[in-house]
């Protein structure tokens, strides 16, 4: 087969193998499948076709001929260099579907999509490790395979993310299921799985993450729960699913969207609420749910699954919490952010300022560069 353009190869475990980008007219000998309907590049999950025999990176240092065909035991899918991100954009006739009783923000639509456009251009690490990511990264392919392990997998990403970084939660998820399986239960997580641990054992595997303990027996609790009162299934209402200990709205409206194709509410994080407070979409407040009811009561739903990633991945890397970087944030440059740092956005990019911009959480490079072009 050969390559019409250049390639990225990546890891089961979602990481860069080869780094490097295949250039055109070289040959390769890997078996390859076709997945329709892609979003993100991120949804295409890589399959094994021999274990290897241990978990260290390929070496990308050269990517000759030889090395790339030594690495076909490791992969069968190649994906598509594309963009990262596609977000549907904010229509005339979105802004119209509003009732005239709903009090939409004036200019809501320019600033979501020049959100959208900026997004289209990095990989945060929502997209990525993001807990609606995590058990396609674990466990490939699962959601198709074994739908009741996929939303069980979802509901313990999601309850292991409070107050913890995507890329520990990733982690943590990858140590609980890799030492499930190393137990001898072939599907690695499951509720069947992780109720013959103790409530230290799991606690063991999840260490690095935020309130580790705490959530360690929320999961124990919430495991007892499934089984005696929802069929060991995850239940298909807000009402029940935030009975489980350790869930609350946030993560139930997502787990509804992931889980079962539910679209009942927004699930409100802190980049949500921090963000939505500072454009002026929703009123001050110190309640996350205060900002999920003022967001549904204008949103058009269609926009409601995808709002969360979309405005996670950018408020973890370029509205950055303690550290926003307006100079190369589209928002503050067409004056749609009235926070915007007119100091940062008035000054030059410095060679020590674009190296800093690129140890970020994301990489900011095609970013930086239109930015360039256009100032």
């Amino acid at each position: 087969m050969t390559v019409a353009k250049s390639k990225r190869l990546r890891e089961v475990n979602g990481t860069d193998v080869l780094n490097k980008r295949v250039k055109t007219e070289e040959t390769l000998s890997f078996e390859s499948i076709t997945i329709p309907n892609i979003k993100h590049e991120s949804d295409l999950i890589i399959t094994p076709s021999i274990k290897p025999e241990s978990d260290s990176v390929i070496p990308s240092n050269k990517l000759e001929p030889d090395s790339i065909s030594n690495t076909k035991k490791y992969l069968t899918v190649e994906i598509e260099d594309k963009k990262p991100n596609v977000f549907a954009k904010v229509t005339s006739d979105d802004v119209d579907s509003i009732p005239s009783t709903c009090k939409a923000p004036p200019k809501w639509s320019e600033l979501y999509n020049e959100v959208v456009a900026m997004r289209s251009k990095f990989l945060s690490p929502v997209d990525t490790m993001g807990c609606e990511r995590i058990p396609e990264g674990i466990s490939p392919n699962v959601a198709k395979t074994n739908p009741r392990v996929f939303r069980f997998q979802l509901l313990i990403s999601l309850m292991l993310s409070s107050q913890t970084k995507d890329e520990v939660n990733f982690q943590a998820m990858r140590n609980l299921h890799s030492g499930l399986m190393a137990l001898g239960h072939k599907d690695g997580l499951s509720l069947e799985s992780i109720v013959t641990l103790s409530e230290g054992e799991i606690d063991a595997f999840i260490s690095k993450v935020g309130f580790h303990r705490k959530k360690a027996a929320y999961i124990k609790k919430a495991c007892a729960i499934l089984q005696s009162n929802f069929d060991s299934d995850i239940p298909k209402n807000i009402t029940d699913i935030v009975t489980l200990p350790g869930v609350g709205p946030k993560m139930g409206f997502l787990l509804l969207q992931r889980g079962w194709n539910i679209n009942d509410g927004i699930g409100v994080d802190v980049h949500i609420h921090r963000l939505a407070q500072m454009w002026g979409w929703v009123a001050k407040s110190e309640k996350p749910e205060s900002t999920r009811t003022e967001l549904e009561s204008w949103l058009p739903k269609k926009f409601w699954g995808d709002i969360n990633p979309l405005l996670v991945g950018f408020g973890q890397v370029i509205c950055v919490p303690k550290a926003s970087n307006c100079d190369i944030c589209t928002l503050g440059i067409n004056k749609l952010c009235k926070s915007s740092n007119k100091k940062l956005l008035n000054a030059s990019m410095t060679d020590a300022r674009r190296a800093k911009l690129l140890k970020g959480r994301g990489n900011l490079t095609e970013l930086i560069t239109e930015i360039e072009d256009l100032v």
